[in-house]
């Protein structure tokens, strides 16, 4: 699991900032729901539906389901916990169901790269030119990219970060290609082998997404004390966590995050947002520019 280590990736220039986590409010008992509308956009390389890297549209909305089942702790499902110190993020997911255009839509689109080839530069990341094959207005719309071009396990998912006054996210707004992307192998559950087969990929990239970080923090092999995630109950750790059948004490004696979302192993350990990345993750979907915009979009039936 050492070279997941550098799989999975925030894109963005980090800014620290003085203001202070605790500024962010309780979460109330009985928090609003707050609905997201998603688009995925399947880029293949010509396949007929269910075939390759374009994938069926079962597997698709499994996805959003499992998404679901995390974000929301679901009972009975990969998502369930008895952690003390997690919660249901009342956060949900959910298929757009009107395009840009105002046709209705069933939140997903196909589109051949082959017959779509984008122009882009040696050192363009994947969010420079994926917008270039297909890209709907952020301020309404998670975009999600499903790519069939990267092997098995070499690279697992991007994402953008959001912009607002919490400790490291106050680098300027991502003005193109805000989204997520997802390496198609890894997108849903499937009986691949490698540890990372069960859907988790998209449920830890919408965290960055979402304003958080790896619970390290950005940087990886920085001190245990140095760890910087802007997380109060995550314990400090300096890096990735593989062991979660026996896992180690983080620096503080206290058990290690093995099982957190944030954290970078084998799916089958994830299962925990805390409730301090919880009140943060609202927190960004309350302030910052942009993200705030998709609890009202008027893309889907609340």
């Amino acid at each position: 699991m050492k070279n997941k280590i550098l799989l999975l990736a925030i894109i963005g220039i980090i800014f620290s900032c003085n203001k202070d986590e605790n500024t962010i409010n309780p979460t109330p008992e009985n928090p609003e729901l707050l609905i997201l509308p998603i688009v995925v956009h399947i880029i293949h390389g010509g396949e007929n539906i269910g075939q390759g890297s374009n994938l069926s549209t079962e597997r698709i909305k499994e996805q959003i389901r499992s998404l679901n089942d995390d974000f929301r702790r679901k009972k009975g499902t990969l998502g369930e916990n008895n952690s003390p110190i997690s919660d249901d993020s009342f956060i949900q997911f959910k298929l757009t169901e009107v395009t840009p255009n105002g046709n209705p839509t069933n939140g997903i689109t196909r589109i051949n790269y082959f017959e779509n080839i984008p122009d882009k530069d040696v050192n363009d990341r994947p969010h420079d030119w994926l917008p270039k094959i297909a890209y709907w207005n952020p301020e309404k719309y998670i975009n999600v990219w499903v790519y069939g071009g990267f092997p098995q396990d070499q690279l697992l998912g991007l994402a953008t970060i959001p912009t607002t006054n919490l400790p490291g996210l106050e680098a300027p707004l991502q003005a193109l290609g805000d989204g997520i992307m997802i390496n198609a192998l890894h997108f849903g559950k499937s009986d691949m082998d490698s540890g990372a087969n069960l859907g988790k990929t998209l449920t830890h990239e919408m965290g960055h997404f979402l304003g958080l970080f790896h619970v390290w923090g950005r940087y990886e092999g920085k001190g245990c004390q140095q760890q910087d995630d802007h997380i109060q109950d995550t314990a400090p750790v300096a890096g990735p966590i593989d062991n979660c059948d026996n896992p180690p004490l983080a620096c503080d004696g206290k058990i290690a995050p093995v099982n957190n979302y944030m954290n970078i192993t084998y799916d089958k350990c994830l299962n925990v947002f805390t409730k301090e990345q919880i009140k943060r993750m609202r927190y960004v979907l309350e302030n910052a520019a942009r993200r705030k915009n998709l609890t009202s979009s008027n893309t889907i039936d609340r």
